[in-house]
């Protein structure tokens, strides 16, 4: 789904709590209310597809890292708006909304049924001129306004945001002070700007996982189909001399066994992708146990490029690290 340059810094899915510690759940708790991470996942709706993919980014914090060091860190940007990543130019050249300028972003979702979501300030009148310019019929949709290009999932090469759109990412936004969220079908769009109650951090291994990760500055949390294992790639980057690549695998079963396995794999093994030794990709790795989640720990070089953990969820290493 991304081009070259953006499957380099993309390749793929602010303070959150203490490294370490999960979600808490019971009275009075709003993640909605917590920045960071389990924040976002307390502003979708928990739906089955959801639960299975969720790609989010703290788009300020990359773009202070990029602006400290481009080249080291430009592995990390796009994450939170993977789908729209190829696009980012174009869209701000066409609409005059740039994605790459907004505080945090959240994708949610696998094809066909996927939403996403921007938070941040932008000119919304100046979008939504634009919009109108573009004859896209809209309504009223809370505070903000809904605008519709096409039917849901329908792929129009000859609509209103032809040359913008790929396929139907865009057939649904909703501009609005402090957001913006698109979505192929209607009631995609529903999940980023009417959540309900259900949330995604009341899903309990999704809660495990962010907790794991801890406050990172971007994330993919996936829950493969038939998988026993749910999985978590991050980057906590509170600085650009203060890096820490992070994974989480959250087994149906025994964590303290698949701890001591992958203390095996990345003293002795290579990744099957590569072929390369597990210790020269995340040399001094560290590995515990928490809450029931088998968290990895490395620090990358100095000078080396930021977000080799986020590549092991692509392609599969990290699947594969679990055994």
């Amino acid at each position: 789904m991304r081009s070259p340059g953006v499957m380099r810094a993309v390749v793929a899915a602010a303070v959150l709590l203490a490294s370490g510690c999960s979600g808490g759940d019971g009275p009075g708790w709003v993640a909605s209310a917590i920045p960071g991470l389990l924040g976002a996942l307390g502003k979708a709706t928990a739906t089955d597809t959801n639960r299975t993919y969720v790609e989010y980014g703290d788009l300020a914090q990359v773009r202070a890292l990029t602006d400290r060091d481009e080249d080291r860190f430009q592995g990390i940007s796009g994450y939170g708006y993977g789908v729209l990543a190829p696009m980012t130019v174009v869209i701000s050249e066409e609409l005059g909304f740039d994605p790459r300028a907004m505080d945090e972003a959240l994708t949610v979702g696998r094809p066909p049924d996927w939403a996403g979501v921007f938070w941040g300030d932008y000119d919304v009148a100046e979008l939504d001129q634009e919009l109108e310019g573009r004859d896209i019929p809209s309504e009223k949709s809370g505070d903000g306004t809904r605008w519709t290009s096409a039917d849901d999932r329908e792929i129009n090469f000859e609509g209103p945001l032809a040359g913008i759109a790929r396929t139907s990412e865009l057939n649904n936004i909703r501009t609005a002070d402090g957001s913006l969220a698109y979505a192929p079908t209607r009631a995609g769009l529903g999940w980023v700007t009417d959540p309900g109650a259900d949330t995604l951090a009341d899903d309990e291994s999704l809660r495990a996982l962010a907790g794991c990760l801890g406050g990172v500055t971007v994330a993919v949390l996936s829950r493969p189909e038939g998988d026993v294992t749910a999985y978590a790639a991050g980057v906590r980057a509170p600085s650009a001399d203060d890096v820490t690549d992070v994974a989480c695998l959250a087994p149906d079963g025994d964590a303290d066994a698949l701890r001591d396995h992958v203390e095996r794999e990345l003293r002795d093994g290579t990744t099957p992708s590569s072929r390369q030794p597990w210790s020269e990709l995340l040399p001094a790795a560290e590995v515990d146990v928490v809450d029931g989640v088998v968290r990895i720990e490395a620090t990358p070089g100095a000078d080396s490029p930021v977000g080799m953990v986020m590549r092991m969820l692509v392609t599969n290493d990290l699947a594969a690290l679990a055994g």
